[in-house]
């Protein structure tokens, strides 16, 4: 099942044309602001990230778009630019999120057989709306890390992006080189009655495939503003009290 001219390419038999499959791939992401102290920080005794908010990136929109999570580790990203994200290990990061991206990727068979590999294209940051947003909670993690609880008390000073990085433009740069995922990948599978759907939002049987249903974060059509964990879990929930009763 899925769109039918992709699986005609590949020599696929298709079962069922759904447009849909694939599509609508979306998922929260994220841009370190990290900073080293003057101050040890202390061993831990809970996992490393215990705290985050929800914030606006402008006082006109309904409801927050961003969701800062901050680290008492270093979370250096692995793949910045064309090399490695390096730094001290005694540092922590306040790191800058996004939870209402309107980017839109989409994942695709490359053959026929179960051994070709499946190509994914998140196209993050592709909407410049993305990027706006993204940029604007990297700059309230600076504004954060240089509160006198931080940069007074603990002496914060950043050293990503650092403070030689300051227009927009530069902070773009930064945002593509840096972004990393939250982990929380929906879409491709998206529950609903229009054309672009792949399942039943009743029971999330698979459109014109009998005894097929998809449970899992990829039925969301749209991303949740916040962990996709919790709505995972009661998706299934319902689900299984609808079709076991």
């Amino acid at each position: 099942m899925g769109p039918r001219a992709e699986l005609e390419q590949l020599g696929i038999e298709v079962v069922a044309d759904i447009p849909g499959v694939g599509k609508n791939l979306h998922d929260h992401l994220l841009a370190p602001v990290i900073f080293t102290t003057d101050r040890p920080i202390p061993a831990l005794e809970d996992a490393p990230a215990e705290v985050h908010l929800f914030a606006k990136s402008s006082p006109a929109h309904a409801v927050p778009d961003t969701q800062p999570i901050f680290f008492s580790v270093p979370m250096y990203s692995q793949d910045y630019g064309q090399g490695q994200m390096e730094g001290p290990a005694e540092a922590f990061t306040l790191m800058a999120g996004i939870v209402r991206p309107v980017s839109r990727g989409e994942l695709k068979v490359t053959g026929a057989s179960l051994a070709d590999p499946v190509t994914v294209d998140l196209a993050a940051l592709s909407e410049d709306e993305d990027i706006d947003v993204l940029v604007a909670s990297i700059k309230q993690c600076r504004e954060i890390g240089n509160q006198q609880a931080l940069a007074g008390e603990w002496g914060a000073q950043e050293i990503w992006p650092g403070t030689s990085v300051h227009s927009d433009e530069e902070l773009k740069a930064y945002a593509r080189d840096a972004v990393v995922t939250y982990h929380h990948q929906v879409g491709t599978c998206a529950m609903g009655k229009g054309p672009e759907s792949v399942v039943d939002s009743n029971n999330l049987a698979v459109h014109g495939v009998e005894n097929l249903h998809v449970i899992d974060a990829s039925v969301m059509p749209v991303i949740p503003t916040g962990n996709t964990n919790a709505p995972t879990i009661m998706i299934a929930e319902k689900v299984v009290e609808t079709l076991v009763g």
